[in-house]
């Protein structure tokens, strides 16, 4: 098991001399809701297909009560 110690940040060599990278790019942390909402969008087009055969099993169940309901 090695005790090495964790390096803190990372150094390059440029030109024969010890330099810091540049600084990443900016990440985007906080998600539009914009972003949100067009997710949420494809989600629901996407599932129309399930909704509707749920839609239809609970039409065929009710109708199919109905017709061994004795009154």
């Amino acid at each position: 098991m090695s005790l090495d110690p964790i390096p803190q940040a990372r150094v390059v060599k440029q030109r024969g001399q010890l330099m810091a990278p540049p600084r990443a790019p900016r990440t985007n942390v906080g998600i539009p809701i914009g972003q949100h909402l067009r997710t949420g969008a494809q989600i629901a087009v996407g599932m129309w297909p399930l909704t509707a055969i749920v839609l239809l099993l609970i039409g065929f169940l009710l109708m199919g009560a109905k017709a061994l309901d004795p009154h």
